[in-house]
């Protein structure tokens, strides 16, 4: 996992540990949990799922972040208390209620945006903030969090703008965009066909995260006469 992975992560901690969650307004839940003399922090991890590949390291930053924060606190105690979000709205929706039913001041995740779109619901509802280590989704910037929700990443709407700009310095003119279906993929994509202009895209081909043939999409790039493919994917 590259440094800027970890310093997401240990950047979303630190905001959840700091002394500005009063401003937050946090919860009667998290400030009950604040008031303790160890402060729990919950982190949604995507241990199943797409791309539990990264779950170790990402488990492992964590570690690392509540491992620092102990170092520079004299007066609590951080614990790391780690539930699966299974990079799905549903899952990360089970693994918020677990978090916070051990007591949790707040809770770092979702990675996609999907589960923390779901897992936001039941933070939300609980007064318990949520800061996203990697979360893009531009429905995130939208989205009813009651001002519980935070990330420490940009919108892929800003992202669909420069990838727009880099495929336009590449020289070719005529891409197919092929995205995944998830809120990751479908904001991306929406972004950069916004960005670079919807009719000067050949073709355009979805698929779910855990598809493994992609015959037919390669058969409509060629059919199409595209002379490139933008790719929004895992």
């Amino acid at each position: 996992m590259n440094a800027s992975k970890i310093l997401t992560i240990a950047v979303a901690f630190a905001l959840l540990a700091s002394t500005l969650m009063p401003i937050f307004g946090i919860g009667p839940v998290a400030k009950a949990a604040a008031d303790e003399g160890t402060i729990k922090i919950g982190f949604l991890n995507p241990s199943t799922g797409p791309i539990a590949v990264y779950a170790e390291a990402f488990s492992d930053a964590a570690q690392i972040a509540i491992d620092h924060l102990n170092e520079d606190s004299t007066t609590h105690t951080f614990e790391l208390v780690e539930a699966d979000s299974g990079c799905d709205g549903t899952q990360a929706a089970t693994g918020a209620d677990s978090l916070i039913s051990s007591g949790v001041v707040g809770i770092a995740g979702a990675a996609c945006s999907g589960a923390t779109l779901g897992a936001m619901e039941v933070a939300k509802a609980a007064g318990v903030p949520m800061v996203s280590y990697a979360s893009t989704s531009p429905a995130l910037t939208t989205a009813d969090d009651g001002g519980y929700l935070f990330r420490v990443v940009p919108s892929d709407a800003q992202q669909g703008q420069a990838l727009a700009e880099a495929f336009e310095a590449s020289g070719f003119e005529y891409p197919a965009l092929i995205s995944m279906t998830n809120d990751y993929g479908a904001g991306f994509a929406a972004a950069f066909a916004e960005n670079f202009g919807a009719d000067d895209i050949c073709a355009e081909s979805t698929y779910a995260d855990d598809a493994t043939d992609f015959t037919s999409i390669v058969e409509n790039v060629i059919a199409s006469n595209c002379d490139s493919v933008v790719m929004i994917t895992y």
